[in-house]
């Protein structure tokens, strides 16, 4: 469980990177590199504005993909 300290740390970032342009994928991608745990980041998603059903492969981890 992360912390809520560092989870709105990384939310802020997210939200930097959503403003520069970066897609849901470039966001899963940072939650993975930091370390927010895979059942928390369907629950950050829409607190930044994206959702769900506009790119469901980008919430595959890395280890996932073919």
């Amino acid at each position: 469980m992360t912390s809520n300290f560092m989870r709105t740390v990384h939310l802020k970032t997210a939200q930097q990177f959503k403003e520069q342009g970066h897609d849901l994928q470039y966001v899963v991608k940072h939650f993975h590199k930091v370390g927010i745990p895979e059942d928390e980041i369907p629950e950050l998603l829409p607190l930044l504005g994206f959702g769900l059903n506009a790119d469901p492969l980008a919430l595959r981890n890395k280890s996932q993909k073919d």
